[in-house]
């Protein structure tokens, strides 16, 4: 990209430049990244069902053919985020089921756990955009640690 030279009195089109520069910036800053966070939101989510599933004795069939679906997440990333809203529809779902049962508890704190790493997730990936405040981690750091913390806990884990 080349940005023509601007008059240094034209304080709109410096803006606009800037905002351009911005824009570049963070695409660059999350584009090698959009198909690992999508990996790891599956396998997230995918955890979370399994866990809620867990709890429900009861769960429907539905629930464990989507376990078995998407055991190996797919390779192209339209795939991906289909099987991902998939999982995280079935959460919600699932969560619903249970909130009055005598898991309600359980279930609420899988939830939480997974939706403060979406939050971390999604601050990290709008980092550069100027909405988040603070210094915030750039995505491929937080899906770095929250890779580690998924091999971490599976340690001992059967598939």
């Amino acid at each position: 990209m080349v940005i023509p030279a601007l008059d240094p009195n034209d304080s709109f089109a410096a803006e606009q430049a800037g905002l351009a520069l911005a824009c570049l910036d963070w695409v660059l800053d999350v584009h090698a990244s959009e198909y690992p966070c999508e990996r790891t939101e599956h396998a997230d989510y995918r955890e979370t069902l399994a866990t809620l599933a867990d709890l429900d004795p009861g769960a429907a069939g539905d629930v464990r053919a989507l376990l078995d679906e998407t055991y190996t997440p797919p390779a192209d990333l339209a795939g991906l985020r289909d099987q991902g809203r998939r999982l995280k529809e079935a959460v919600a779902h699932s969560y619903r089921l249970l909130a009055g049962s005598p898991a309600a508890s359980a279930a609420h704190r899988a939830v939480a756990e997974t939706a403060a790493r979406q939050a971390q997730r999604e601050l990290a990936w709008c980092r550069l955009t100027g909405f988040p405040r603070g210094d915030l981690p750039n995505i491929a750091d937080v899906l770095a640690e929250q890779g580690r913390r998924a091999v971490r806990a599976s340690v001992g884990a059967t598939p």
